[in-house]
This record gives C-alpha cells, structure tokens and sequence, in this order.
C-alpha cells in the first residue's frame, strides 16, 4: 500500500468514525511504516502538504507527527521518535478523545506504542550511559489520559470510562515497572469509584486489573486480599495464554504457601515453574537450608521478577515446621515434659543443617516466631527451653500474622 493509499484508508476511517480500523492503520508496524522507510532511503521528508489535503486539517498535524516518528525510527533515532510520537502525535490523539468518544480504540492503541517507543527509548539511552527517562514522562502523560477518560461527562461517556480501566491497567504496570507501586493505588480507587463494578469491562482489563491488584496487595503485606484478586486473575486468564497464567503464579504461589496452601507437582510442572519445587520441599519439610540455598541460586531471578521479599518470608514457615518436628520427636522421647523443648534440641536441629546459630540468634527466631502466632508459647530463659501451649502449639498458618508489626 502507497502513502497516498494509506491515507486515504486514514481519512475514510475518520469519516466513517471507525475508532478500530483508525486504531489498525495508526499502528507502527502499519503499512506507513514500510512506506516512510521507502521515504528514508530517497533522503524525502514527510509531504505535510500531501497529509493535510488528504485527511484535513483537524487531523493533519496529528498523523504528520506520527509520520515523522516513524522516520525517526527508521533512521535508530528512538529517543527523539519517542518524543515526537508522544508530544505531538499522542497529545493530538488525546484532543481528540476529548471531542469524539469513538476515537477510544485509537487513543488505546496509542498508548501501547507510546509505551514500547517510551522503554526502546531508554533502552537507548542506557546504553550511551544517559539518563533513561522516558518511562517515567509516560507516566505522567497516562494521567492525563486517564483523567481524561475516568471523569469524562456527556456524550460517549460509557465508553471514554470504560477505556478509563484499560490505561489505569496500563499506567499500573508503568508504576511497577518505574518502582513507585503506591501511585497505583490511586488508579485502584479511582475505578472503583467511577466503575461500581468491572463486569462490563473487556475481559482482558479485567484480569490485568485484579493481576495488578493483587501484586499490589501482596506488596502491603494484605495476603488473603492477594490471594482474592490473584486467584481471580488466574481463573478467568484465557486458556491458551500460558505465558500470563505463569506470571499470576510467580506471585499467586507463594502468597498461598505463606497461607499454608503449597502447590501440587503436577500445578509447577504443567506451567513449568520447577523453581518453586525445591522452595515448595524446604517448606514442606522444614529443610531451612535447602529454602536458604534456593533464595541464593534463585536471588536475581526473584528480584527481578518482585518475588523474592515474599519468598524470603517462608523462611518462618520453614523454621516453624523443623521446631514443630523437633517438639514432636522431645515429646515421645520425655512426654512428662512434652511441653518443654529444650533449646539445645532446637541448636542441634538447626546444626544438623549446616545452620550454627548462637543464643542470641535462636531466641530472637523463636521471638519472631511466637510473636507471629507461628507458634504458640514463650521462651524461659532461665532453664533454656521453649515453653509450648498445651494444645495448639503449632497453629494452621492460615493464622499467623504476616504483615510488618511495625507498619500496622
């Protein structure tokens, strides 16, 4: 398809109001794309003249800018593509939003360039060792689209707020990939507010709603609410979307195993998380060095992935499980004192280990322990044993306290 061609789809689309088939044609991998490539390679510029007689002038300086983006790009010049693209083309697109509701599949379309153009762009710009910022300007530049969206009023009004979900779930994934989580917690309230309910959103938002929620519910230490929206998320991901079903578990897995619930086998082999086998085994059977080594092996994947703090915090799950077996073992060996373990039996297990840990290190273990409800009981320090409940010691897990103590 020519440029003349290409724009004259442009212009009968505008006519036709057809935000979908505008939204396919203002793509970056469009066929514009190839025909500004053919542009670059004569040493031509963009015909502004030939663009605005073809699509008018309300549109003209909009697809211009998205032409000239396009030619930047061509040329690896992402840093100044993106700026353009975002400056120009993306601020025409939101003027349009404004004034026509059925630009909304466009205006989304864009956002997503925006965002690929915004992280090539700092890629880019890492590289030469510059400041990588342009991430962090899409941020700002997605709310203002979302305001624009969530509190529209008047004509296609349904629809603006209904897109409202789909840049709010895009703007929180910006906000995790730019390390500021807690902006997106104004995003969350803001839809609650304005959408009672997301029944009539496209299932796709939904799911990236509750994903996002979820991981950020994880994040305030509020675990039975991650486990809701994570457990949603995963429910309703489409079938055949294996890759999105893994990254719900990479957060859904270990929030559930710090309520008690580990995965099955056959769960981490069918999504391929063998990762999480060798965690799932320490918990399970209070090997605190195994947990220990996997953390280390695995530490710059889970960081990377935002995992790790949570993984970290099945070590008292793990500690809880190797005590509840030495006090099972003190308990047939003395049942007069079935109550009392010896805090020698505790520095032995953990020896057995590899884990030498002094005085000091154990009581503030089992401190931390008794203080989460991980166990139930207190330490005597005098007789140097731990002193247990007579019934209950050990509650489910589904019981502990997780959170900070110092955050509540």
């Amino acid at each position: 398809m020519s440029l003349a061609s290409w724009l004259g789809a442009v212009n009968t689309a505008i006519e036709a109001e057809d935000g979908k088939a505008l939204r396919e044609l203002l793509r970056f991998d469009s066929n514009a794309a190839l025909s500004v490539q053919q542009l670059v390679q004569r040493g031509a510029g963009i015909p502004t003249a030939d663009v605005h007689r073809q699509v008018g002038d309300i549109w003209g300086d909009t697809i211009v800018s998205l032409l000239q983006a396009m030619l930047l790009s061509s040329k690896g010049e992402r840093l100044a593509a993106c700026k353009e693209f975002r400056e120009r083309h993306g601020r025409g697109m939101l003027d349009a939003l404004k004034e026509e509701a059925w630009t909304v599949p466009a205006v989304m379309g864009m956002a997503v360039t925006l965002k690929q153009l915004s992280e090539q762009a700092d890629e880019e710009q890492a590289r030469k060792g510059a400041a990588a910022n342009q991430v962090a300007n899409l941020a700002m530049f997605l709310q203002q689209l979302f305001s624009s969206t969530a509190a529209a009023k008047g004509p296609g009004t349904e629809s603006k707020r209904q897109a409202a979900v789909g840049i709010g779930c895009l703007m929180m994934k910006v906000y995790f990939q730019c390390n500021t989580i807690n902006n997106c917690k104004n995003v969350i309230t803001t839809i609650d507010g304005v959408l009672k309910n997301l029944d009539n959103a496209p299932a796709a938002h939904r799911v990236t709603f509750r994903y996002y929620t979820g991981r950020l519910a994880a994040y305030d230490e509020d675990y039975e609410k991650a486990d809701e929206h994570l457990t949603y998320a995963f429910q309703h991901c489409h079938r055949d979307a294996l890759g999105n079903k893994r990254k719900v578990l990479r957060y859904l897995i270990p929030v559930r195993m710090l309520r008690g619930v580990l995965p099955s086998d056959a769960l981490l082999e069918s999504y391929q998380m063998r990762e999480y086998r060798d965690i799932k085994d320490a918990v399970q059977s209070g090997d605190v060095a195994l947990l220990l080594k996997c953390l280390e092996v695995n530490q710059v994947a889970f960081v990377q992935a935002g995992t790790y703090l949570l993984l970290e915090k099945l070590l008292l799950a793990a500690y809880r499980r190797l005590f509840r077996k030495v006090a099972l073992v003190h308990a047939e060996a003395n049942p007069a004192k079935a109550a009392q373990v010896p805090l020698a039996a505790l520095h032995a297990a953990l020896s057995m280990q590899g884990l030498d840990k002094d005085n000091a290190e154990l009581q503030c273990i089992l401190a931390n322990l008794i203080y989460r409800k991980y166990i139930k009981g207190y330490i005597a320090f005098k007789p140097r044993v731990l002193v247990l409940a007579k019934t209950d010691a050990f509650p489910d897990l589904s019981g502990v306290q997780l959170g900070d103590p110092f955050t509540l």
